[in-house]
């Protein structure tokens, strides 16, 4: 069959969409997720991003503190800091005491583990290793950000576009190759949610003197329902250019003013992070 796309991830019913210059009873085929339907393209790219990942839970004493100095990277590396908070882990299962919230996520607990992380907050930095680890200490976040971002070559630029739907977002994306890239690779497309209020655990005094906050607000929180995985190319030469559209339900628990998109492509032989960027979906 002429243009079919390599599919890696779990198969779900297939869509198929007829295409003009295809033989009569050809078809392409796309990977759960993946369409036609597109959107303009509206943040371009042209330079290195870093991406940080914060593993934390609302029992974790020691994680609001990680969490402000995220907000401080964010404003000192601008948009060269891609970053989501993922709550895994003991210190993340909801109970009576936080009302049950829920922040989990099926894939940050499959990162989670895969990545050997057990005391929190710990980082996730381009999920490269650190020494024998991926775990980064929040005190060396800013160092590895800043070595990384000055040493790391500037491999592709992902440009982005984002749509609300009707109970989808769909995400156009625009995959530029500097480099030759000789690994496969993957794609992944996320949803964080910022100013999602709940209970957090503390013993950290700049938060006050309680030991429960009742009225903590989460932010760059990673949300259900992402596309991850999925095969992007077996190998990509500089100059090449490979457009995708993907959809991602929306759960209507969501506050979709305050979610952000974010798509990431990662290596398959050392699952290392490529490059990254996110966009807001208007």
């Amino acid at each position: 069959m002429k243009g079919l796309k390599h599919i890696i991830t779990a198969i779900l019913p297939l869509m198929f969409f007829a295409c003009d210059n295809f033989e009569e009873n050809e078809y392409l085929i796309y990977s759960d997720g993946e369409t036609s339907e597109s959107t303009p393209v509206t943040k371009t790219q042209n330079y290195l991003t870093v991406m940080l990942e914060d593993y934390t839970g609302w029992k974790c004493v020691n994680c609001p503190s990680a969490a402000a100095l995220l907000n401080e990277l964010q404003t000192k590396y601008g948009e060269q800091l891609v970053a989501m908070s993922v709550h895994a882990g003991g210190f993340a299962t909801p109970n009576s005491l936080n009302n049950n919230l829920d922040l989990t996520t099926e894939y940050g607990e499959k990162w989670n583990s895969e990545f050997g992380l057990s005391s929190y907050p710990i980082g996730v930095i381009n999920r490269m290793n650190n020494a024998s680890s991926k775990a980064v200490q929040k005190d060396d976040w800013d160092n590895r950000i800043s070595s990384l971002l000055n040493s790391l070559p500037h491999k592709m630029n992902i440009n982005l576009g984002a749509a609300k739907k009707d109970g989808y977002f769909l995400v156009s994306t625009e995959i530029n190759a500097l480099e030759d890239i000789n690994n496969a690779t993957l794609i992944s497309v996320v949803v964080t949610e910022n100013g999602i209020h709940g209970v957090q655990l503390n013993n950290e005094s700049a938060y006050g003197p309680t030991p429960k906050i009742e009225d903590y607000v989460f932010n760059h929180v990673l949300r259900t329902n992402a596309r991850i995985d999925m095969l992007l190319k077996e190998n990509m030469a500089a100059s090449d250019v490979i457009k995708k559209n993907y959809t991602v339900n929306i759960d209507p628990s969501w506050n979709t003013d305050n979610c952000k998109i974010i798509v990431f492509v990662t290596d398959v032989t050392t699952g290392e992070v490529i490059q990254s960027n996110e966009i807001e979906a208007k």
